[in-house]
């Protein structure tokens, strides 16, 4: 697949070349920028100040450091999305619609392995004030049909690529009580298509196999903010709460189209990454044990529908996407073990942001389980090492789409399900100085 970017892109191409993967959290977010976080399934990050990734989710929380703190990650992730159905396309005719085509429409691991990376670093100005920045992925998408899917004109190909520089700063308004801003800088650049497939090809006399429906590329930069607070209820009592606003895009780029010479432009797509807002707390048992747990909601009934603004004024509607608002739940635990050793474990509960009638093949999305686990080694009193493992289960979902081809009076419509599985393996270095 080819890739185009702009010369503003340029500085980010090295860390986002490595940001696309299929989105494992709802909708197309992307979690994984803290191997500890990972380990109890991101349970109580918000009022977790572990290291310096605790930025990504609560930047007051970067106040309870004294001393400067950095943290770098990368996260393998190995999904397996698969897609099996049936097509069934059909003309209009003044007898009524005739059936043209029906083929098997069944794809495996439409999604490839990825490595996401993240980067914090934080440090005390004074007693009250804490800045730090941090690089990391929020949201990320891919999806890859072969060639020989039966269903390329709902979907080929679907990609989402973003990294997030997250400057912040943290003030302590009490010995209990401390708020944090930070300011987002994404860039984003995306690509969207489908391709005419193999049992309509001859229908419409199409001298090429998987000519283009429509293609979409495009960049941009977003600006957004984040803000938190920290709350040390107890001596053994913290709570967190955060909010990451939306970030409005408009990808600039480039239409086109082996079918529909007048989509051959350029164009522009805008996209809104949702508003995420969490609550966490951490419980200290004993010396040894706490427990975490965090409830995140993510405004996804922002998004709505796909549409290019083309270059001569006019609107192209892709597709209708019609996210719902969705919801993660989850519990972990963590233990001490000794002054080398502290071992995590977590459960979460991902709720997907579309029904039946809205569920897409281009953002594969239905309710997951994640089972985790995970360890820090302390190599000494100021560097360890984080490594985490994730299981995803999703449920299988029901897929029952219908959509027209352009002018040419075919209507096809796909019945069937997907289902997702996934493997990360999450690995950190920090320290302090």
């Amino acid at each position: 697949m080819s890739q185009h970017f702009s010369v503003r892109a340029s500085v980010c191409m090295a860390l986002i070349s490595f940001s696309s993967t299929t989105a494992l959290a709802a909708g197309f977010q992307v979690n994984e920028h803290s191997a500890n976080g990972l380990g109890r399934a991101m349970a109580g990050q918000a009022a977790m100040p572990e290291n310096a990734s605790v930025l990504a989710t609560n930047p007051a929380a970067i106040g309870m450091f004294t001393t400067s703190q950095f943290s770098a990650s990368v996260s393998f992730i190995d999904p397996n999305v698969d897609v099996s159905g049936q097509t069934t396309s059909s003309i209009s005719t003044d007898a009524g619609p005739v059936i043209i085509a029906s083929a098997d429409a069944s794809d495996d691991d439409i999604a490839d392995t990825a490595i996401v990376p993240s980067f914090f670093y934080v440090r005390p100005l004074n007693d009250a004030w804490s800045v730090g920045v941090g690089g990391f992925t929020a949201y990320g998408l891919r999806s890859d049909y072969s060639d020989d899917f039966e269903a390329l004109h709902f979907a080929d190909t679907a990609e989402v690529k973003s990294f997030t520089l997250n400057p912040a700063v943290s003030y302590k308004v009490s010995d209990t009580l401390r708020v944090g801003f930070g300011l987002n800088l994404t860039y984003a650049e995306a690509e969207i298509s489908s391709a005419l497939p193999n049992s309509l090809t001859p229908v419409l006399g199409v001298p090429v196999a998987n000519a283009s429906v429509f293609k979409l590329e495009g960049d941009d930069i977003g600006y957004g903010w984040n803000a938190g607070i920290f709350w040390q209820l107890t001596a053994t009592t913290n709570i967190g709460f955060s909010h990451r606003a939306e970030t409005k895009l408009e990808l600039d780029g480039e239409v086109s189209s082996a079918l529909s010479a007048d989509l051959n432009q350029a164009g522009s797509l805008d996209l809104n990454l949702a508003a995420i807002t969490e609550i966490a707390i951490d419980q200290v048992l004993d010396a040894q044990w706490s427990i975490q747990a965090s409830f995140v909601f993510t405004d996804w009934s922002a998004f709505q529908k796909l549409e290019a603004n083309l270059a001569n004024g006019e609107d192209f509607l892709i597709k209708e996407e019609n996210f719902d608002d969705s919801w993660r739940g989850s519990l972990g635990v963590t233990y001490k073990l000794n002054d080398e050793y502290t071992l995590r474990a977590g459960y979460a509960y991902d709720d997907g942001v579309v029904t039946i009638e809205n569920r897409s093949l281009s953002i594969p999305d239905t309710d997951r389980h994640w089972v985790t686990a995970g360890l820090t080694y302390a190599i000494d009193t100021d560097s360890s090492v984080d490594v985490a493992y994730a299981y995803i289960n999703g449920r299988e979902a029901s897929i029952n789409k219908t959509r027209g081809l352009g002018a040419t009076g075919i209507s096809s419509t796909m019945v069937g399900s997907q289902s997702a599985t996934a493997h990360i393996l999450s690995v950190q270095f920090n320290t302090q100085f």
